[in-house]
């Protein structure tokens, strides 16, 4: 998933881009990492970074869930909701921590 797929997603919920470093960054340093860990360095960037005028959340979660789908894992309903949940404790927490992050989508999705 590269930028403009995710400033496409996000425009979708009415938002734009006000600056981009951020995604840039999150998605150089996923380069050849898990892809929880590179979904963890995406939410980060938008629910943190917040580089968008709007819809960051719901941009966190198509980006989320459409780069597990790229990666044949499919979400259940009961899943989906604990992205949701996830994503809503990330950005109310301003939670900046990688490997925080991480566990709590590993956990989500494997349930280890």
């Amino acid at each position: 998933m590269g930028k403009e797929e995710i400033r496409s997603i996000n425009e979708q919920y009415g938002g734009s881009l006000r600056m981009d470093a951020e995604i840039e960054t999150a998605l150089e340093a996923g380069k050849g990492k898990s892809i929880h860990r590179k979904i963890a360095y995406l939410l980060r960037a938008i629910l943190v970074g917040h580089p968008f005028t709007d819809g960051n959340k719901r941009t966190a979660y198509v980006v989320t869930a459409s780069m597990l789908r790229k990666s044949q894992i499919n979400l259940t309903d009961s899943q989906k909701e604990q992205i949701v949940e996830e994503i809503r404790k990330i950005a109310s927490g301003n939670i900046r921590d990688i490997d925080k992050i991480e566990r709590s989508i590993k956990y989500v999705v494997t349930g280890a």
